[in-house]
């Protein structure tokens, strides 16, 4: 076995024993020494591994202590959460918890993007979300595309719509939660099991922004919820069928 395959096993090992509670946050992990024999790897391989343990923010090293786990639900990253879904099919609960939260982020940068629209709408230009828009409707027109094709086409409808009211740092967040939505099949099929929803959806959007119907955009962010709801469930049952 490869090095580098030794230590990807061995970060999947230790990384889930911490996701699923098994080492619990504060808890200290074995010496260099004791996590080499446990695993079978030298004390070399196994700073390497520790190395990639905290780089996902998943233990840290503290003076006198040692290495110690991390309480990832309070001080985990985008890098932690999206390692995370490695191990989805696994902790079904914990991964459907994750997407319900970045979902409920995005709803706030909707109702930050709409609030902000609606103190002065002709000061913003939806015309380059419009043409997001155009380009997601061409692509779904067969009623065959796959649903990576169609979480590309939403994302940038959603990057040009925050960049016209103001992107910065928002919008680099939002690339980063929808890359991490991309990287697992489950999750995309649960959200775009109906690609023309979300064409429609847009379309109510940008049109209440275009026509300055602020009141038809807030109602139409509102169906946002029980959709959500329908999502998680469509994922929970992907994540828990059979695989064969």
């Amino acid at each position: 076995m490869a090095r580098s395959t030794v230590v990807d096993e061995v970060t999947d090992r230790i990384a889930f024993q911490i996701a699923s509670g098994r080492l619990e946050a504060g808890e200290s992990l074995p010496s260099i020494r004791r996590l080499a024999a446990e695993h079978g790897i030298n004390p070399s391989t196994v700073q390497l591994v520790l190395g990639r343990l905290r780089t996902a923010g998943f233990v840290e090293a503290r003076h006198g202590v040692g290495v110690v786990v991390r309480d990832i639900q309070l001080y985990g990253g985008i890098e932690t959460w999206r390692y995370l879904f490695r191990f989805s099919r696994r902790l079904p609960d914990l991964t459907v918890a994750t997407v319900r939260d970045i979902l409920e982020t995005l709803r706030l940068f909707y109702d930050a993007s709409l609030t902000k629209i609606a103190a002065d709408p002709a000061a913003y230009d939806a015309t380059p979300a419009r043409r997001a828009l155009g380009r997601l409707e061409l692509l779904t027109g067969d009623g065959t595309v796959p649903a990576a094709d169609v979480h590309k086409g939403v994302l940038q409808i959603l990057r040009s719509s925050r960049a016209a009211v103001g992107g910065g740092v928002t919008l680099g967040v939002l690339n980063s939660l929808g890359a991490m939505l991309s990287e697992i099949p489950e999750v995309l099929d649960a959200l775009y099991a109906d690609p023309a929803e979300h064409v429609w959806w847009w379309g109510q959007v940008l049109e209440s922004w275009e026509t300055g119907d602020l009141e038809r955009g807030r109602q139409t962010l509102a169906l946002l919820d029980d959709w959500h709801v329908q999502a998680l469930q469509r994922l929970r049952a992907r994540l828990t069928a059979d695989p064969s």
